[in-house]
């Protein structure tokens, strides 16, 4: 036989510790050829190694982008998740820190019910951390606006924040793992001050006016939902206290709108 590439060699190394994860290696008869046995192990031993090690890498990397779920599940649970998890959506990225991105998708139909909604909850999570900075709003900044200026007064969210709809309150494991959770429509705003991602449930009122605000509404729309108007000035001083906001402009084009999560 032809001496092999080493193309050829990484592609039969890939496929023979990626095809079955968590279980025995299938190795190729040429990397088998190529592979040279030890005092001690075979050459298919030798790749069988790697591989091991390749799977309880993914489950490291899954269980620290996903500790909550993992928590759920103990440990051979989250395991025998992953197996199946990156047997149906092997790794395409040269980062392992895409591994996960169809965790909570693959998640929908697995027990405990509520568990895809805590998946896309620490996916979110993982989104916020990853999204670029922004120099936030400030209260001073705030005072210096002008008083006829703050009807048309419009905000822009920094990049760091998602809105997140979620048909369990999952967000409650964060106060007690231990809580049982009834089904039930939670919104939650997601946003990160600095290294640390923090996130809080939304009332139906704070939750519209979110909305108006990251589709870059006017603050005169986003008070109309509220019955006193020191309680929406109360609730923009708490985004701007929590760093959400990045800026303001008065008329004129609107900021453009961000997706929910």
């Amino acid at each position: 036989m032809p001496t092999p590439s080493l193309r050829e060699l990484q592609r039969a190394f890939w496929r023979s510790i990626a095809s079955q994860p968590g279980a025995a290696a299938v190795a190729e008869r040429v990397l088998l050829e190529t592979v040279r046995p030890t005092p001690t192990l075979a050459p298919a031993e030798r790749v069988h190694i790697y591989a091991g090690m390749y799977f309880w890498r993914i489950v490291e990397a899954l269980r620290e982008d996903f500790p909550k779920v993992a928590t759920v599940l103990g440990a051979d649970g989250f395991a025998e998740l992953v197996r199946g998890y990156i047997a149906a959506h092997p790794s395409t990225e040269p980062s392992i820190r895409h591994v996960g991105r169809a965790l909570p998708d693959f998640l929908g139909g697995y027990q405990p019910a509520y568990l895809a909604d805590l998946a896309r909850l620490e996916s979110t999570r993982l989104h916020v951390f990853d999204a670029p900075d922004a120099a936030p709003l400030t209260v001073a900044d705030l005072r210096r606006v002008a008083v006829e200026e703050w009807p048309d007064l419009r905000f822009t969210v920094v990049p760091a924040c998602a809105h997140l709809v979620t048909a369990w309150p999952v967000h409650r494991l964060w106060a007690d793992p231990t809580t049982a959770l009834a089904p039930a429509r939670s919104a939650l705003r997601v946003w990160r001050e600095g290294f640390i991602v923090f996130h809080a449930a939304m009332d139906p009122v704070e939750e519209q006016a979110f909305d108006r605000l990251v589709a870059g509404e006017a603050f005169a729309a986003i008070c109309e939902g509220f019955d006193d108007p020191a309680a929406a000035a109360a609730l923009l001083l708490r985004w701007v206290e929590d760093g959400i906001i990045a800026g303001t402009s008065c008329g004129g084009a609107e900021p453009p709108a961000r997706p929910r999560a």
